[in-house]
């Protein structure tokens, strides 16, 4: 149990250290090329997204950096409230706010119900805020955390391996928590946030309206 407990604060480690080089391709420069023009193809309609928002991030959400060249992202693995597999695809042909975040991180508390503000406000069956626990011990602090603070719009998914912040670490995309992916419908990376940041404010419904909106038109 010792062994255990002690995860978080080793995993901490990990959040707060620069990110890693990224994954690397195989096949030589040839095929990363080849890699990155597939990416590009399939993430064509992300970049008239991308483009249509660019301009929207500000002011609560200036943190948000939007994609310059989106691409596709890898099908991020996680569990349901049931216990069943979960992945992003579940998820295709909605906008999607990914956020990943965990109980002993103090920032990703405090803006979870903010998050919750914003899903019961704007989800849709266009767009929906998955945030993603990776608290690795003491499974049952998410839930009564939930029902502590009244989260109630949320779904509560959970990844108690981690593996989706390692993953994503190993990408560059992750530098600590909570971080939060803008995802088009097609799955593509179309914005990236370090840190916290108050997604119940004008500024964050305007930025995930905008991008419902153009992902719509596309």
């Amino acid at each position: 149990m010792k062994k255990l407990a002690a995860f978080p604060r080793r995993l901490a480690t990990f959040v707060i250290a620069a990110a890693g080089a990224g994954f690397l391709y195989a096949g030589g420069p040839s095929g990363k090329e080849a890699v990155s023009q597939a990416h590009a193809e399939d993430c064509a309609g992300a970049a008239k997204t991308a483009d249509a928002v660019k301009d929207i991030a500000k002011g609560e959400v200036a943190a948000m950096t939007i994609a310059k060249k989106p691409e596709k992202l890898p099908d991020y693995a996680f569990t349901g409230p049931d216990g069943k597999p979960v992945a992003l695809s579940a998820f295709k042909g909605k906008t999607v706010l990914l956020n990943v975040w965990a109980t002993w991180c103090v920032p990703c508390r405090g803006e979870m119900p903010e998050l919750d503000k914003l899903q019961a406000e704007e989800g849709s069956d266009k767009f929906q805020v998955v945030t993603v626990n990776i608290d690795t011990s003491r499974l049952e602090r998410p839930k009564k955390f939930f029902e502590e603070t009244g989260v109630k719009a949320l779904t509560l998914y959970s990844d108690p391996k981690a593996n989706i912040f390692f993953e994503m670490k190993q990408a560059g995309k992750a530098l600590g928590l909570p971080v939060t992916v803008l995802v088009d419908p097609e799955g593509c990376q179309i914005g990236l946030m370090n840190g916290p940041a108050n997604w119940h404010s004008a500024d964050a419904k305007a930025l995930v309206s905008k991008a419902v909106e153009a992902a719509t038109l596309k």
